[in-house]
């Protein structure tokens, strides 16, 4: 079938060519699996479709997903698009004014949530006007106690009733009409609300077919909130494929849930990597001297490759076992990968594909493969995506799978999209082989009262490598020279307190002298390589405690510049 023929992308993702009786969704309750087949899936999407209809949700309206990651959320997703109504998908992790804010800007007239959060939510019922009912995922005594909260398996049920009744027609869906509102999580300003068409995606999923090699044999773990773009594509990509979704129950059990369900195949954020490297290196600092060098000395000798990357990967098989004994290989996206993270995993034989997208391009722009990578790189565009470098050094994207624009933000969208090209906002190359590198954030750009342009996510991300700072936020616009605020991992840092023997514990500690010595002695090595500008002169350390809630982190976990710089603005004042 031409690529161009598939106008709904339910319809797209539920081919046919998949076995009825394939496991497509599965959960863990304590130590029993529970799986939903291909067909089994399919029969909950259109009976859940049914339901909406009967409800009275008709085309292009809104309808909220508020809940943890499960097999409903794909099921409501999928039976959105097929009776054409618009998926908005909202954190679990947002702070009041931002939920008010996206539920109030997106329209929704109806919002699926878990049980768990519908006290949220009747919170802000007076400030919702617009909602007319709320469909309630798991066991809730909400449900049948309001007129306007229904059950999940309720509105399914509803769907088999009008199915057998024959009484439901569900219109056509066009290839441009708007399948979600995404609202992005940008580092500054407001929420802004991606408009993405069913061909946006569609296109998206079809070019990532043709460089991710993935089959029915592979396994995927699942623990990226499905709010976010990345992941809802990865998930939409791989129920196509008939590759089955395994869903973990949370962050935090995400090693435990790999032993169970065995994924060969994971997404993450560079966070998530160079948190798993930190463990790797604890329990290699734990080895017997002898043994310690051995696996140190196979990991630069797999570098090399030939017999010796044949030889090393021998001795760090055991390594690759204590890490992802059954992963065939990791993509990174959200955020730039420092390479030495890259260069690690695939040093223990996992590697580490990173590539580079945005909320704007469904996701995926271009990414590493198996066969073609560049460590350092987001590797090449996907077929059908252009990508070219401004002269201002802006990377500029064009394709299919760019969003038709901003809701109700028709000045942002004219200004993003020029000409057809989208103004990403990030910097970057390509070199002679294609591959991109991104550089750094334009908006972000420092420059400082010296006339010198330097951009802080490349100095942050040389901090970041460090296993004692678990991030680092650096200032000086407008200024003589540069500073930073350093959060350091807690969990080192813990044990270097009572190393040094510093007293008061954390985070009353952040301001010894001898604390602030030991750090100041690994950014100086840190940052040898870099240019005198580009040195931080002063920094102070901080208490990881930032929130979501405050609004001082996205709900990806990236630090929001602005909202820190406010929080801090008088500490940041105290280094000049």
């Amino acid at each position: 079938m031409p690529k161009d023929a598939h106008n709904n992308i339910a319809r797209f993702i539920l081919t046919p060519t998949i076995p009825k009786e394939r496991a497509s969704l599965m959960v863990r309750h304590d130590d029993t699996l529970h799986t939903i087949t291909r067909g089994e899936l399919e029969a909950r999407v259109r009976e859940f479709a049914c339901g909406l209809a009967a409800l009275g949700i008709k085309r292009e309206e809104r309808v909220a997903i508020f809940c943890e990651n499960s097999p409903e959320w794909i099921i409501a997703d999928l039976a959105m698009a097929t009776v054409g109504a618009v998926s908005v998908p909202v954190y679990t992790t947002l702070g009041r004014d931002d939920l008010e804010f996206i539920l109030k800007d997106s329209g929704a007239t109806t919002i699926i949530a878990s049980g768990r959060l519908l006290e949220r939510l009747k919170a802000l019922r007076e400030a919702l006007p617009l909602v007319q009912r709320i469909i309630a995922v798991g066991d809730t005594e909400e449900a049948g106690g309001s007129g306007d909260v229904l059950l999940f398996e309720n509105v399914l049920g509803l769907g088999r009733e009008e199915m057998e009744r024959g009484h439901l027609r569900i219109g056509a869906t066009r290839r441009d009409d708007i399948f979600s509102i995404v609202y992005s999580s940008g580092t500054t300003g407001r929420p802004r609300g991606v408009m993405l068409s069913h061909g946006n995606v569609i296109s998206n999923i079809e070019a990532i077919k043709d460089v991710v090699r993935i089959d029915q044999t592979d396994r995927y773990l699942s623990y990226l909130p499905l709010s976010h773009i990345f992941e809802r594509t990865t998930q939409l990509f791989l129920i196509h494929m008939g590759c089955p979704v395994c869903y973990a129950r949370g962050f935090s059990f995400v090693g435990a849930d790999m032993e169970f369900f065995k994924p060969t195949f994971m997404i993450g954020v560079p966070f998530v990597f160079e948190r798993m490297k930190r463990r790797v290196e604890d329990a290699m600092e734990r080895l017997p001297w002898f043994r310690r060098f051995m696996v140190r000395k196979a990991i630069e000798y797999s570098r090399r490759g030939g017999v010796w990357k044949r030889l090393a990967l021998s001795v760090v098989a055991s390594v690759r076992k204590r890490v992802a004994p059954t992963i065939r290989f990791f993509v990174s996206g959200g955020a730039p990968l420092s390479p030495s993270t890259a260069e690690f995993f695939f040093s223990i034989g996992i590697p580490v594909l990173e590539g580079y997208g945005l909320t704007e391009t469904s996701p995926v722009v271009s990414v590493n493969t198996l066969t073609e990578y560049r460590v350092g790189t987001v590797g090449r565009p996907l077929e059908g995506v252009e990508v070219r470098i401004a002269e201002d050094g802006e990377v500029l994207v064009r394709g299919d799978s760019v969003m038709k624009g901003y809701l109700n933000l028709p000045e942002l969208t004219a200004r993003t999209i020029r000409d057809g090209w989208l103004h990403t906002g990030d910097t970057g190359r390509i070199d002679g082989q294609g591959f991109l590198t991104i550089t750094g954030r334009k908006k972000d750009i420092i420059i400082t009262s010296a006339g010198k342009n330097i951009s802080p996510q490349k100095i942050e991300s040389l901090l970041r490598t460090d296993p004692y700072i678990k991030d680092a936020l650096v200032y000086g616009d407008g200024r003589p020279h540069l500073v930073a605020l350093v959060i350091p991992d807690t969990e080192r840092l813990e044990g270097l307190v009572r190393e040094l023997r510093i007293e008061g514990g954390l985070p009353q500690c952040l301001g010894n002298r001898r604390l602030h010595s030991f750090f100041e002695a690994r950014i100086r090595g840190l940052l040898r390589g870099v240019s005198r500008f580009e040195q931080i002169h002063r920094f102070a350390l901080i208490a990881d405690d930032l929130s979501c809630e405050r609004g001082e982190l996205t709900p990806t976990m990236k630090l929001k510049r602005d909202a820190i710089e406010r929080r801090y603005s008088s500490l940041i004042d105290s280094l000049y």
